[in-house]
C-alpha cells in the first residue's frame, strides 16, 4: 500500500455492439471527445444503425433547434396541431414576452424536455429547449391572428410594437419552412405542413407597407464625380 506502480497491466474494453467489429482499430484512431453522430443518436435523430428516425427528418429541414422542437411536437399526439401552429412563435420570443412568467414555460417546452431529457447541445437545446424560446408570444399571436387592430394592446414597457412585429416576421418564416419542407410518411407532419400553408395565406406581414413613390431625383443615377471650383 501507498506505493506508486509502474506500467501497471491494462485492459480494453469494448460495448456489447463494438466487441466483433471490424472497425475497431479505426475507431480506436478518432478524438475521444463526442461528435455530431454521437449528438444524433443521443437526440434521437438516427438509429444505432445510423438510419435517420423521423425526428430526425423533421429536425433536419431547419438549421436551429426549432426543429428539434418541431419534431418533438409532431411525436406527441396529444399535442393538437392548432395549438402548435402558435405555439411557432415562442421559439424565437426570446425574453421580452414572458413578463412575470416563466420564460421555459408552456407546452412546447414541456415536450421538448420531456422528449430530450432536459439534454444540452451548444447552439440547438439548452437542458431540453431551444435557446431563443420565449413563453408567451404564442397567446399574442393568437389574438392578433383574429384581430390585427389589437396590436398595441398588448405593449407594455419592455414590450414594444416593433418586438410584436418582428416575432410576427418570425412567426411566419417558421410557417413558410413548414410549408415548404418534403412531405413524409406521417399524417400530423402533413397535416400540419397544410395548416402552415394556409395560415400563411391569411396573416400580412409587416413588412408589407405601401412606400409613396420615389422623387424624380431619386430616380436618377448617382453622379461621384468631385467638381472643383475655379477661382
Amino acid at each position: 500500500h501507498g506505493v506508486a506502480l509502474y506500467k501497471p497491466a491494462s485492459r480494453e474494453s469494448y460495448p456489447e455492439k463494438c466487441k466483433n467489429c471490424p472497425q475497431i482499430p479505426v475507431c480506436k484512431k478518432q478524438s475521444t471527445s463526442p461528435g455530431a453522430v454521437l449528438n444524433w443518436l443521443r437526440l434521437g435523430l438516427i438509429t444505432a444503425e445510423g438510419k435517420p428516425t423521423l425526428r430526425g427528418r423533421i429536425a433536419s429541414f431547419f438549421s436551429t433547434g426549432g426543429g428539434l422542437a418541431i419534431a418533438a411536437a409532431i411525436e406527441d399526439e396529444e399535442y393538437p396541431l392548432n395549438e402548435l401552429l402558435y405555439d411557432l412563435a415562442n421559439l424565437d420570443a426570446g425574453f421580452r414576452f414572458a413578463g412575470d412568467e416563466n420564460r421555459w414555460g408552456g407546452r412546447l417546452a414541456y415536450v421538448c424536455k420531456k422528449t430530450y431529457n432536459g439534454q444540452s447541445a451548444p447552439g440547438y437545446l439548452e437542458h431540453g429547449v431551444p435557446p431563443e424560446y420565449g413563453f408567451g408570444a404564442s397567446e399574442v399571436i393568437a389574438a392578433i391572428h383574429k384581430n390585427p387592430e389589437i396590436k398595441a394592446q398588448f405593449t407594455t414597457p419592455t414590450l414594444g410594437v416593433g418586438d410584436i412585429d418582428r416575432i410576427i416576421i418570425e412567426w411566419r418564416s417558421r410557417m413558410r419552412q413548414v410549408a415548404h419542407s418534403s412531405e413524409l410518411n406521417n399524417e400530423r407532419w402533413n397535416a400540419f405542413k397544410k395548416l402552415c400553408k394556409e395560415t400563411l395565406n391569411e396573416v400580412e406581414s409587416p413588412t408589407l407597407t405601401d412606400l409613396p413613390p420615389l422623387e424624380f431625383s431619386q430616380t436618377r443615377r448617382m453622379e461621384h464625380t468631385l467638381i472643383l471650383r475655379k477661382h
